[in-house]
């Protein structure tokens, strides 16, 4: 059974496996007066890095290759590994009674940490809903969401403060929710770079590559971003589907298809999958939403 002393600011923290997600916590932990007692890499690039931009700027953590040397310095252990190698980290260390672990994972259960449960360690999730292009990017925490869900109320509480205090405002969700959570996140953030993608594709047949037609449809994808934060949906939604257009919509489907039937395919897909949207704005009669979907509907087929 858990011992987890009262935890607070100055609960001594370790990152374990921290590549561009664990360094980018840590420092943030850092700049929000955090106690981070130590931070692991088994890469010695990587611990370079660490020594360089945590321990020479901030209170000192340790730099260590072990993971076992990080998790024994701490009372809190993040684990930001791959998902696919968390549980395995996991079962690799000794852990205590006194120690809440926690993993940084999207998707992954939290039974993923069963072996720090059996050792009588509380155990956590703690995922910012953000990306991180570099271990540099602990200034992107601010206003983030971060999916929280602890098996100890203490550590919840903890987690939920945590949050706060890196700029950012906790959720609470359970294991058997995190598939659907990821899922939206990965919709909202690399399918929608795979959909600009294919919209920049599209321009090679007026001559014009890949590389140049993002440049143009940046502009276009900002505004469209900016009306969401600003007007929400479905208001942000535009184009034919909000008006009804049947006319135009067939056009665009003869031309989608005929650029290539996966491009016809994810035009239809994405459409028919958000119609229910764009009517909601009330401009797209019941008659014409019918009509759209029947030109939708064996456009997926194709």
């Amino acid at each position: 059974m858990s011992v987890l002393p009262g935890l607070n600011r100055q609960t001594s923290i370790t990152v374990i496996a921290a590549g561009r997600l664990g360094s980018s916590i840590a420092g943030a932990m850092l700049k929000a007066g955090y106690s981070v007692a130590a931070v692991s890499n088994r890469r010695a690039d990587r611990r370079e890095w660490l020594s360089v931009n945590l321990a020479r700027h901030h209170s000192g953590p340790v730099i260590t290759e072990k993971a076992q040397t990080a998790a024994d310095l701490a009372t809190v252990v993040f684990i930001t590994g791959p998902d696919s190698a968390i549980e395995e980290i996991c079962a690799g260390i000794k852990w205590r009674d006194d120690q809440a672990v926690l993993h940084c994972a999207g998707v992954l259960p939290v039974s993923a940490l069963d072996s720090a449960l059996a050792h009588g360690a509380s155990t956590g999730g703690f995922h910012p809903l953000q990306t991180f292009p570099s271990p540099e990017s602990s200034d992107r925490l601010k206003d983030v969401s971060f999916a929280i869900e602890a098996d100890n109320s203490d550590l919840l509480h903890w987690l939920k403060v945590l949050a706060t205090n890196l700029g950012g405002s906790p959720v609470e969700i359970e294991s058997g929710q995190r598939a659907a959570y990821h899922a939206s996140a990965v919709m909202a953030c690399g399918l929608v770079a795979g959909l600009v993608g294919l919209a920049a594709e599209m321009w090679e047949p007026l001559g014009v590559d890949r590389a140049e037609a993002l440049k143009r449809l940046i502009p276009l994808i900002r505004s469209t971003v900016d009306s969401l934060d600003e007007q929400g949906l479905p208001l942000a939604i535009t184009g034919p589907f909000v008006r009804g257009d049947v006319d135009t919509v067939e056009s665009h489907l003869e031309t989608t298809n005929r650029i290539s039937p996966e491009m016809g395919r994810a035009y239809a897909a994405l459409a028919l999958a958000s119609l229910h949207i764009a009517r909601e704005q009330g401009g797209l009669s019941d008659e014409n939403f019918e009509r759209i979907k029947s030109l939708l509907s064996p456009a997926i087929q194709r």
